[in-house]
């Protein structure tokens, strides 16, 4: 006020070099805050957060300054220029094309001046909060005798933890016990450091601030406890006591306090002190639910002592492993037989292609060869649904329950027969009265108007399903599965009108009673029974209530002639349908076939090596054709999806089903589209709302105009989103939405009528809880949906990484995956144009048995080929996968995408599948990298970072189970270790996550 003279004016002016010193200004007055004001002209000015969103007024930020004056970066040095000046993402055609990160934390007033409130580099995130170091260091010094001090964040083995640095007036010894309970008396309890270090001066920089980059090095003196340590009460309270000390930050833990809250911890703390409490086999059946819900060591231990008095002695649940002759001879019967199941396999694609010789006249219209092709088509597939069925009861004839020898005679028929109906298409039959009769040919017993989703079984023939009941999608029956050294084979009965959510595994022995329900993501254990009109759900299945049979709507009727059409018109489509997913491929046959004669003349060792460079952009072709194939079938079969309820014997059931079966059949050509930048371009073509730079690579099966993604959302592979809920003969449809920034793990389920709010996590193999219970940022993990009040997060470098990166990072990927998108489907081609040219004239020439001969060599030439390609994409572009953590805009995350897709889509599809169960895909997968031990049971392919898994001898890791060595929150992925140890079993439908270890001879 001094200052301010009539006809003075002062100004309070900012700007950082990077924006030539002066951006901001206002005018200072008496008795008013002394802001920094707003920019000055021709300048402008945002306050966002991390990933550049744009900040109400009242909410601290990051300043980032546009204009003129903004330089174009640093002299030689690339990394910290990118991280800094970003692109401007307010608006295409702005000004001001590049902005500056300041890195100063700022608000702007309800007036618009904006308010300085320092460094961001002074603020660090622990436990999921931010903190700002210098209010800590504010409080310390405060402190009697404390002089100065500073604040740094230090992974102290492997733990992010606050460490004060103090100097102390003179003469005056400083006491950490008595500063830290000082603290917590004015500090949360994230923001009381973990640990105090007395140094005689701190560190400066030329500047004269405090060098905390020095201190972040500094070697630290050997934690002492700064609390007194309560003593337990119970040998449990003992164990969990020394499980907290060896996972949580140095310091005393109160057997009241809460393990979040008060002692600092969070998600991967907390999946750690469980590990470490299940090295006692007294507690090890303590659960990550229980941490989150009773959340002090005192409830936990006493929980756990009732646990254990109720389960008695732990079992001895190790086994004398296989003789190795069964092994090898079952494994040498394997071997004879796979070259018929590859030929059987390859049939359904190679066949086209030899046809096209046998069928087609030079002459002939483009038109004529498609309508003679799709004919071939049609009778292939017809052949395939009729050894599937014919082999099953050859090899097998009715399955029997019991317990059999792993790699014996009746597993090896039971293989065999498994295999053989694995080559026929099931799940484009889901939730059509064709998958009824399909079940029932293959011997399960299923009454009228039940609706069966995508289902797989080890038995299907020991299913029996009633009346009206209703089976959701991804449906695992586990009535055959592989515990130690044996094959265990039991019924399956589902009464009638009960109803299965999505995602649900049931194992052998069990009976679902009439009318009962089961939601979503439930895994209900062997030899369980579950009464009439029962709810069960969760993992694994408990009671949690009864159905009230006065909600449920009368089942939905049709006449006798009704139902006979509609079964007649789904035969038509299954029929029509699937051939007409070829459709873009029938033009590369009629070019490939005039190219052979255009090039005649040209020495046909330089034409076949040409091949691929003619396949791939006739590849990339193919597949805009097929996007749009789609898209056109979409809007002429189905222009709009509206919610409401609707009878699965109404006509818009049957157009929402061809459309659903259509995408199916499609994209079974199109795998590789799933998981990369143009899956959320192709769905918007389809009419869902995908929001802006938003990640999605999961199916929505024709649901797309009510679903509504928010912007920069990661919706994982094998996300079920908003699938149809089907009851008593009535579908409902209902819209889900999502805010900003959500993310969805894989294989999660999200029910018809979600609204997941901003920010939110859904874990991998997780639901939502019900609208209501869900605020924004909330962390939901399990089922039944378990909230995490704290969860590690990561900021992978910065929004540059991960959720604005700049254009030409979107343009690299873009380019980057068009080339491996289109990379199967040219190595269809080539190796299919390939294998006639060798075996071509044997048909020519009508020599049937050497062409039969020479077609199942072509196959398993052609599998092994493929597979040896994608091992060979991955050491040349991954070389060894190691534990780490990779933003997901940068190129190592591209690169291992790109080979995680052709895995999957290609050496999974023509090849790995068809060795599950065999001794010869733990050898394959060595290949990749995995470290399998010996008589290995394997009857899943789920494994992308192979390096990162050992599986230890005679393990049996049975289907749909998954070996998950990477997780993607926060647009960051991490990547850990898994070690599975001897014996060990994993049940099917279970998903072992990255840094777990599992001991000797568990079953999960």
């Amino acid at each position: 006020a001094r200052w301010c003279k009539p006809g003075r004016t002062i100004f309070n002016s900012y700007g950082p070099t990077e924006a030539t010193v002066v951006a901001t200004a206002s005018v200072v007055e008496p008795d008013k805050p002394v802001t920094i004001g707003g920019p000055i002209p021709n300048y402008t000015a945002y306050v966002c957060d991390d990933a550049l969103n744009l900040l109400e007024r009242g909410i601290e930020g990051e300043l980032l300054i546009g204009g003129p004056g903004v330089a174009k970066g640093y002299l030689k040095r690339d990394e910290l220029t990118a991280e800094k000046f970003v692109a401007n993402p307010f608006g295409l055609g702005h000004a001001d094309p590049i902005l500056y990160r300041s890195g100063d934390a700022v608000v702007m007033d309800e007036t618009g001046n904006i308010n300085f409130r320092g460094r961001i580099d002074d603020q660090v995130k622990i436990r999921g909060f931010r903190v700002e170091l210098g209010e800590i260091e504010a409080k310390l010094t405060d402190l009697a005798g404390v002089s100065q001090a500073a604040v740094v964040l230090r992974a102290v083995d492997g733990i992010d933890e606050l460490v004060a640095f103090l100097t102390s007036d003179k003469g005056i010894e400083l006491d950490a016990k008595t500063m830290r309970g000082e603290l917590r008396a004015n500090l949360p309890a994230y923001m009381v450091p973990g640990r105090y270090e007395i140094l005689e001066t701190l560190p400066k920089l030329p500047s004269g601030k405090v060098n905390r980059n020095l201190l972040k090095k500094a070697e630290l003196k050997a934690a002492a406890p700064v609390e007194e340590q309560e003593e337990p009460r119970t040998e449990t309270e003992a164990t969990l006591l020394d499980a907290a000390k060896r996972t949580l930050p140095p310091q005393a833990v109160p057997f009241d306090a809460d393990f979040f809250t008060d002692l600092g911890g969070h998600s991967l703390l907390a999946a750690r002190f469980v590990s470490a409490v299940r090295e006692t086999p007294r507690l090890a059946s303590i659960t990550l639910q229980d941490v989150y819900n009773l959340r002090n060591l005192r409830a936990i231990a006493g929980h756990l002592d009732g646990k254990a008095d109720a389960a008695g002695p732990a079992r001895d649940l190790s086994f004398e492993p296989p003789p190795f002759l069964r092994r090898f001879l079952c494994g040498l019967a394997q071997a004879i037989a796979l070259p018929f199941i590859l030929g059987l396999m390859t049939a359904q694609w190679l066949g086209v292609f030899v046809s096209y010789m046998l069928l087609t006249d030079p002459d002939a219209s483009l038109l004529s060869e498609i309508v003679a092709l799709l004919g071939v088509y049609l009778c292939i597939n017809l052949a395939t649904i009729l050894i599937s069925i014919a082999g099953k009861w050859l090899l097998l004839g009715r399955t029997r329950p019991g317990r059999y020898p792993l790699w014996g005679t009746y597993y090896f028929r039971w293989w065999l027969a498994q295999h053989l109906i694995a080559l026929c298409h099931v799940k484009w039959f889901q939730a059509s009265p064709i998958m009824r009769l399909y079940l029932s040919a293959m011997g399960a017993k299923i009454g009228e108007d039940a609706i069966i989703s995508e289902v797989d079984a080890g038995a299907i023939d020991l299913v029996s399903i009633g009346a009206g009941a209703s089976l959701g999608t991804k449906l695992k029956l586990a009535n055959v599965r592989v515990v130690g050294n044996e094959m265990i084979v039991g019924r399956i009965d589902i009464g009638a009108d009960a109803y299965v959510g999505t995602s649900c595994v049931i194992e052998d022995g069990c009976v679902i009673g009439a009318g009962a329900e089961l939601k979503d993501l439930t895994s209900v254990p062997a030899g369980t029974e579950i009464g009439a009109h029962e709810i069960w759900d969760g993992s694994p299945a408990r009671k949690v209530g009864e159905v009230d049979e006065s909600e449920l709507p009368a089942q939905a009727t049709a006449s006798p002639g009704r139902r006979t059409l509609h079964t007649f018109v789904y035969t038509l489509l299954l029929l029509v349908i699937p051939p007409l997913g070829l459709l873009p491929i029938f033009p590369a046959f009629w070019v490939f076939d005039r190219m052979d004669s255009w090039l005649d003349i040209v020495d046909r060792t330089y034409y076949l090596a040409a091949i691929p460079l003619f396949a791939w952009p006739t590849s990339f072709a193919l597949v805009i054709l097929t996007v749009g194939f789609i898209a056109l079938v979409r809007w002429a079969v189905l222009p709009r999806v509206k919610e409401g309820v609707y009878s699965i014997h109404s006509w818009f059931y049957v157009r929402k089903w061809a459309v659903a079966l259509t995408t199916e059949v499609t994209l079974e050509t199109l795998s590789s589209l799933f998981a990369t930048i143009y899956m959320r371009t192709w769905y918007r073509l389809m009419g869902a709302g995908i929001g802006k730079d938003s990640e999605i690579s999961t199916n929505l099966s024709g649901r797309y105009d009510i679903v509504d993604i928010g912007d920069k959302c990661f919706i994982a592979d094998e996300v079920v989103l908003g699938d149809e809920d089907i009851r008593r003969g009535w579908m409902t449809l209902a819209s889900v939405k999502t805010g900003s920034r959500v993310f969805i793990g894989n294989d999660g389920v999200v029910p018809p009528g979600a609204n997941i709010p901003t920010g939110a996590l859904i874990g991998i193999k997780s639901k939502p809880p019900a609208n209501e219970l869900m605020s924004e940022g909330d962390t939901w993990f399990g089922s039944p949906p378990i909230k995490l009040p704290v969860r590690q997060k990561f900021d992978g470098g910065g929004a540059n990484w991960t959720y604005e990166p700049p254009w030409w990072k979107k343009a690299m990927r873009a380019i980057f995956e068009a080339v491996h998108i289109s990379l199967p489907t040219m190595l269809y081609i080539t190796f299919g144009t390939w294998a006639v040219q060798w075996f071509g004239q044997t048909i020519l020439d009508r020599h049937y048995g050497a062409f039969v001969f020479y077609f199942i060599a072509s196959s398993v030439i052609i599998s092994v080929a493929m597979t040896a390609v994608v091992i060979g994409i991955k050491w040349a572009t991954m070389g060894r996968y190691q534990p780490q953590v990779q933003p997901m805009w940068s190129f190592w995350a591209m690169r291992t995408e790109a080979v995680a897709v052709m895995y999957w889509g290609l050496a999974g599809r023509v090849f790995l599948d068809h060795l599950r169960g065999t001794p010869f895909l733990p050898w394959t997968l060595r290949l990749f990298g995995a470290k399998f031990g010996k008589g290995v049971y394997m009857d899943m392919t789920d494994i992308t970072e192979f390096d990162c898994v050992t599986v230890g001898d005679y393990c049996a890791l049975n289907s749909l189970c998954a070996l998950q060595t990477h997780l993607y929150e926060d647009r960051v992925m991490k990547v850990g270790n898994v070690n599975l140890g001897k014996g060990v079993t994993v049940g099917a439908g279970s998903t072992v996550l990255y840094d777990t270890q599992v001991g000797d001879f568990a079953q999960l």
